[in-house]
């Protein structure tokens, strides 16, 4: 009979026999703890459960919480991350096909990790292990999905999604209850919405922040944004040797541990910022955090509205320069034999109808199953590992299900949101939102023959790798000070033949190279 071997932190509550959930800080234990109770009751949790038959592994959409797992012998060990449940098996191997994966897209696809005999529970699924035959099974039981439009016109679900937005907000209000609310505030319309709402609705401590080298643009946009609402705005200025040296430390690599769990890059964005607000006392031990992460999505799949079909090998063709191209080998990634498993996996989830909702949603829902669950989202571990917490408003439940039933015409690109997010920022600040010409929801046909003329000469490819090069060499957040060991010819020629920072950081963070003294990775660990 199969036993549950525990290497959970004390974030975690232990409930019924062997069993554990975690759930939003503040949050009540459900009485009823099964798996459908805890689906129905749409909070965000993670969760360990044992009955006598099974023990079930469970996260909610968003994955949350990451769960980890091996069975080996008569137990099951289950742990927050992967290198402390390989710790149990023996000792952390890396799986060589998951770092090949890793090196193009910065994560592991699917259910597996970094780190041999080790896998994880994706978003909204339910992994069962039989607890007398060791058997083990999947379900994905919730999932972003577009449902039939259930809206006349766009203003009628701009309303809608704005009511559950703000329901959403009030939730956030009475569990912060006076602690501090932290916004990473930037020029875009993420932020600068969850900026106007809390502006709007008052609340009484908000600290908006934006980081990055002295002067940069983005700092002076979010200052008149924060100003024009009336909100308190810092800069974290750095200059790039302050920054490296402060990633060089060996402090870091508890960081880089928490930050990637052992199947995600870890995301670094917003790092030294948290570190330097924290320190001084700016956010105090329990402050939320609502990074302006959202389910409205780009229109990524334009590429497949002016074919005759839509066929898997069109979709992936689609997803390619999104999801796999850190290397800029994307075609290559793809071809990788773990890479086309899990898309064929991938492909049972979806309906491959020619229709635009179906093309929408197979790409939307790629989307958020792996980038925006194990890189966006897993970003909420740096939050925790610094004493905080963190919210995402726009991702709960009831978000999510008014987004699945807007329009067509509403969700085929982000204009109607950028209407939105202006209107309510001029409404609230009093003055006019940033002026943006609207972009077209999708170039016309003449201007898709020009490009493919213009890209057959290589010229607009040449000027995008030179523009690509001076962003890198010069990042104007300084994160080029985080490629460590590397000089700037160095990195200006690695990126002109096509690698990006990430590529780079995924690169340094596989061989135990990125931070000093880290020794995440290995044949054997104490």
């Amino acid at each position: 009979m199969l036993t549950v071997v525990p290497h959970l932190s004390t974030r975690w509550t232990a409930v019924g026999r062997d069993g554990f959930v975690r759930l939003a800080p503040g949050a009540a234990v459900p009485a009823e703890l099964t798996a459908q109770a805890l689906r129905r009751g749409g909070e965000l949790f993670s969760a360990v459960l044992v009955t006598e038959d099974e023990i079930q592994l469970l996260t909610d959409h968003l994955r949350s919480w990451p769960l980890f797992y091996a069975v080996q012998g008569e137990q099951v060990h289950v742990g927050e991350d992967a290198f402390a449940v390989a710790d149990a098996l023996g000792g952390r191997r890396l799986e060589a096909e998951a770092a090949a994966e890793f090196r193009h897209i910065g994560f592991v696809l699917g259910d597996r990790s970094l780190l041999e005999g080790v896998r994880q529970v994706p978003s909204g699924t339910t992994v069962r292990i039989d607890r007398r035959t060791g058997e083990i099974t999947a379900r994905l039981e919730r999932r972003l999905q577009l449902q039939r439009p259930g809206f006349e016109d766009i203003p009628s679900f701009t309303a809608a999604f704005a009511a559950a937005l703000d329901a959403q907000m009030q939730r956030l209000y009475e569990r912060a209850d006076g602690r501090v609310i932290a916004l990473p505030l930037s020029a875009g319309l993420d932020s600068r919405l969850l900026a106007a709402l809390l502006a709007r609705d008052g609340y009484p401590r908000v600290q908006t922040f934006t980081y990055g080298l002295p002067r940069n643009a983005e700092a002076r946009a979010s200052a008149r944004i924060a100003e024009s609402l009336g909100l308190p705005w810092q800069q974290v200025s750095h200059t790039p040797q302050q920054l490296r040296q402060a990633w060089t430390d060996p402090s870091t690599g508890s960081f880089l541990r928490e930050a990637s769990s052992g199947a995600s890059l870890p995301h670094v964005q917003d790092w030294y910022a948290i570190r330097r607000l924290t320190a001084e006392g700016t956010l105090p031990p329990g402050s939320i955090v609502i990074p302006g992460h959202t389910v409205v999505s780009s229109a990524k799949d334009e590429p497949l509205r002016h074919g005759r079909e839509v066929t898997p090998a069109g979709i992936v063709r689609c997803l390619e320069p999104w999801h796999f191209a850190l290397r800029s080998q994307s075609r290559r990634a793809v071809r990788l034999p773990s890479v086309v498993e899990e898309l064929q996996r991938f492909f049972t989830e979806v309906r491959l109808e020619d229709a635009p909702r179906a093309r929408m949603d197979a790409v939307r829902w790629f989307w958020q199953r792996e980038r925006q669950a194990k890189y966006i989202l897993q970003s909420m571990r740096g939050y925790e590992h610094a004493g905080l917490e963190w919210a995402l408003p726009m991702h709960e439940l009831g978000v999510w299900e008014v987004y699945e039933s807007a329009p067509d015409e509403a969700i085929s690109s982000r204009e109607w949101y950028r209407a939105m997010t202006e209107e309510l920022y001029a409404s609230v600040s009093g003055e006019p939102a940033p002026t943006a010409a609207p972009r077209a929801l999708e170039r016309s046909r003449a201007r898709r023959t020009a490009a493919a003329v213009a890209k057959s000469t290589g010229i607009p490819q040449l000027r995008s790798r030179l523009r690509t090069v001076r962003a890198v060499v010069d990042h104007p957040l300084g994160f080029d000070a985080l490629i460590t060991g590397a000089s700037p010819r160095r990195i200006a020629w690695r990126t002109a033949a096509g690698m990006t920072p990430l590529g780079e950081f995924a690169e340094q963070f596989l061989a135990d190279e990125w931070v000093p003294g880290s020794s995440l990775f290995g044949s054997s660990h104490e």
